[in-house]
């Protein structure tokens, strides 16, 4: 989790933590096909190529051969168009979501210079050589267009390894992000060294979003082994790798709403995560290491962080989705969910929003019913408290005996606003978890200026300042709620500390989701009509020392 989202958390619990003590002053006491015999060959060479090499591996590569020209081939399936070389037996180039959409409005293509050289094999030859298959293979498939929007279809690339025949077979599935991968190797024990070989994503995925200084602190590399998730970070300056041997669930690479995966079919032998910052963006690669006596059959998963999609892989690769801290996860994929199911009901997410807010006010009604009579008979003794701080103002200790006394004798609960407060604590580091990185709400709009949940609600810029105008409706609902919660009789520097309290909230919010300020400025307004019409004035309790005898 980045620095920023724990500055945000802390902040949040420290608010909500205090919240009863500020209003003691104010109100006292959040986954082999036959081939032919004509293959291209590769040789070693250091020739460089256009495009992206990761500088953290150094190996001897294989150069293009000349005999085999490079092809290109696109692929629709209804969710994504993704353009396929030859280049490396079958690298993606192109690789166009089509149900996702950038702010310029332009389709979301995870593909760049960095990482189009993509699913790279790669292995050491029992001589001891590196050997990269960076060469152009020779294509099975004659038809460069292909369609599995209805039916799956496969692409088949070969090339040859001293006269041993290697082979990469995808297979593409209607309406999924889940591509089959089939690697095969010839007597694999004539020229491979400990019969392994190593499967590579190298750059990992292109920037997406608007604010890419946020984007960037989301980009990761991971690789599953057992039940540890390596995941390095990585430092301006500086480069990283971590790898471990054993067994190997899959390796991935995601920024804030997409990822790549690489998932064996059966466990690998060992992972690497590599990693460098390039300018301000952070550049992952992985490497699945994998054993010829394994099969050979991989599913890649490139496509959007959707919760359900991620979790039907049955691979635990949700565990590269930032939901905040473990002990709030729970609460923030039940937030989804319940959201996702609205949402099938009420196509607007807004509104969603306004409902679920509704629903917990409902939920957390006898709670804060009994906060709001605890805060009016606070206010009632405020008389009687004020006696006690004249009458022992030069004893602080026989005062706060006496208050305390005052309380029981009055059946007041000085904390007794601090329960709903500590409920409302975790739903808001879920809200905010949930708006900020569930690709649900990327895009999600409102209405009017308010186009995007998971972002602030910028209505204009003035001087490179954005007007965002959900956290000062969130202000002014709060500042209400205290003002109808302070005793009539505070004083001024109550007062000032409630203006700045409110002063402090609006920068604490003014850059959250516009979905977070939504939730919160609609909990406020109901906490207004509850408090002022729909709590009715405390019962009185008999005194308690009423009912005590006095001893003779």
């Amino acid at each position: 989790m980045d620095r920023k989202t724990l500055l945000a958390f802390a902040l949040i619990a420290v608010v909500l933590i205090f919240t009863p003590w500020y209003m003691d002053m104010v109100a006292p006491p959040t986954m082999n096909s036959d081939v032919d015999s004509t293959v291209s060959t590769p040789t070693f060479s250091t020739e460089k190529k256009e495009g992206y090499r990761d500088p953290i591996i150094q190996n001897r590569e294989s150069a293009l051969s000349p005999t085999v020209p490079s092809r290109e081939f696109v692929v629709r399936n209804g969710l994504y168009t993704t353009t396929l070389s030859n280049l490396n037996g079958g690298s993606f180039s192109k690789y166009i979501l089509e149900k996702y959409s950038k702010y310029d409005s332009s389709k979301v293509n995870i593909v760049d210079k960095y990482n189009k050289e993509n699913l790279l094999l790669k292995f050491v030859s029992l001589d001891g050589d590196a050997v990269s298959l960076t060469n152009n293979w020779s294509a099975v498939n004659s038809e460069s267009k292909i369609d599995a929007t209805a039916k799956q279809k496969s692409l088949t690339f070969k090339t040859k390894f001293e006269n041993h025949i290697i082979t990469k077979r995808f297979t593409f599935y209607p309406k999924t992000y889940k591509i089959g991968l089939e690697v095969g190797f010839d007597s694999p024990d004539r020229y491979l060294s400990r019969a392994q070989y190593s499967l590579h994503w190298n750059g990992g995925l292109a920037p997406t979003e608007k604010n890419q200084k946020d984007e960037f602190t989301h980009f990761k590399g991971y690789a599953y082994l057992g039940d540890e998730l390596l995941k390095p970070s990585v430092k301006a300056g500086q480069t990283t790798e971590e790898k471990q041997t054993g067994k190997t669930n899959w390796t991935a690479t995601k920024t804030k709403y997409f990822i790549s995966a690489i998932i064996p079919e059966a466990p690998g032998v060992g992972g690497v995560v590599r990693g460098f910052v390039d300018g301000k963006r952070p550049i992952f690669s992985t490497e699945l290491r994998q054993s010829t006596a394994q099969s050979g059959r991989f599913d890649l998963y490139i496509g959007p962080l959707e919760y359900g999609r991620i979790t039907a892989l049955g691979v635990g690769l949700e565990e590269t989705m930032e939901l905040g801290w473990a002990i709030i996860r729970p609460l923030g994929r039940l937030v989804t969910w319940s959201l996702s199911k609205m949402y099938n009901m009420v196509p607007n997410y807004g509104l969603v929003v306004i409902i679920f807010a509704i629903l917990v006010k409902i939920l957390l009604n006898p709670l804060t019913k009994r906060s709001f009579q605890s805060n009016r008979r606070m206010q009632d003794i405020q008389p009687k408290v004020q006696k006690l701080k004249e009458k022992y103002k030069n004893d602080s200790q026989k005062f706060s005996r006496a208050q305390m006394d005052l309380f029981k004798e009055e059946g007041v609960n000085p904390m007794g606003g601090c329960f709903p407060m500590l409920l409302q604590m975790p739903i808001l580091i879920a809200f905010f978890s949930v708006f900020r990185t569930t690709i649900e709400f990327r895009g999600a709009p409102f209405f009017g200026w308010i186009t995007d949940l998971s972002s602030p609600d910028t209505l204009m810029t003035v001087a490179g300042f954005p007007i965002n105008i959900l956290p000062f409706l969130m202000g002014a609902t709060m500042f209400l709620q205290q003002k109808l919660m302070a005793s009539p009789t505070s004083g001024t520097q109550q007062k000032v500390t409630m203006y700045a309290m409110n002063v402090f909230f609006l920068f604490l919010f003014y850059s959250f989701p516009s979905g977070l300020n939504l939730y919160y400025s609609v909990f406020n307004i109901l906490s207004i009509v509850q408090q002022k019409y729909l709590t009715p004035a405390p019962a009185k309790n008999p005194p308690v020392a009423a009912k005590r005898t006095k001893k003779k």
